[in-house]
């Protein structure tokens, strides 16, 4: 159940069945609605078997059920410049662990499309067992 309170919506689950992590970026729940919200967080059970590098990252989308999916960059500001390169987490430790993770929004988009991947999937493949979302601003 959601509920919003201030400028925060409340816990709510991103999926509803165990996800297995594979080899290739593959969708981790449905886009979620992030309009009028600076931050979103996805709070995560990972069971990592025999997997390795488990990776999250959030896809922005500036319409519903559209084919485009925009990277969130990481910025490095220099003195003549800023490069910019994907952005996703990858965990350094492989090792079951419940994690959250947040993502800065900036107000600006209206869609985020979770993602997850292995590095290396394992003889048992690496799972989700579970992703909630959090929302604030």
């Amino acid at each position: 159940m959601q509920s919003i309170i201030g400028a925060f919506e409340g816990a709510s689950a991103l999926i509803t069945v165990v996800q297995d992590v594979t080899a290739a970026w593959v969708d981790l729940g449905g886009e979620v609605d992030v309009k009028g919200f600076n931050r979103i967080a996805v709070w995560l059970n990972v069971d990592i078997n025999d997997s390795l590098d488990i990776r999250i990252r959030a896809l922005a989308k500036h319409t519903s059920a559209h084919a485009d999916e925009f990277n969130l960059p990481i910025r490095t500001v220099s003195a003549s410049d800023v490069k910019v390169e994907d952005e996703y987490f990858e965990f350094n430790v492989d090792a079951d662990q419940f994690v959250v993770l947040a993502v800065e929004l900036g107000n600006v988009i209206p869609l985020v499309q979770f993602q997850v991947q292995a590095g290396t999937v394992g003889a048992t493949a690496g799972q989700i067992d579970s992703a909630r979302i959090t929302k604030g601003v």
